[in-house]
């Protein structure tokens, strides 16, 4: 008769670290696709995707290394919890850049979400 090597109970952190490690993951591919798909004129729209857990968080940034944070704070994820992961830009602008009131860009977000559920999927 077969024996455990490990005891069931035990499966619970690998799921959970399994999860961990795709939540992460896709919060970088997001942001990486908004850092090569936002729009540079001065920097501060790139600047301003804003990361938080658990709840949006409303502010923005005059920072110039807000990309920075923004992935400081994806790092900072433990696979302890599974918060869910708000990113956003927070600009007066931002709206109407998603919308497509730049020549520049358009559907920012849109196209970054698309395009890590596509790799995930």
């Amino acid at each position: 008769m077969a024996k455990w090597t490990r005891a069931p109970f035990l499966f619970a952190d690998d799921i959970m670290q399994d999860a961990h490690k795709l939540q992460r993951g896709m919060a970088i591919t997001v942001l990486n696709n908004l850092q090569l798909i936002s729009p540079v004129l001065s920097g501060r729209y790139r600047a301003n995707h804003i990361v938080s857990f658990g709840s949006p968080d409303m502010r923005y940034t005059d920072n110039k290394d807000g990309m920075s944070l923004a992935f400081s704070a994806i790092n900072g994820l433990t696979p302890s919890a599974l918060p869910v992961v708000y990113i956003q830009n927070n600009l007066p602008y931002a709206q109407a850049l998603e919308d497509g009131h730049s020549k520049q860009a358009m559907n920012i977000y849109a196209l970054s979400y698309e395009s890590m559920v596509a790799a995930y999927t």
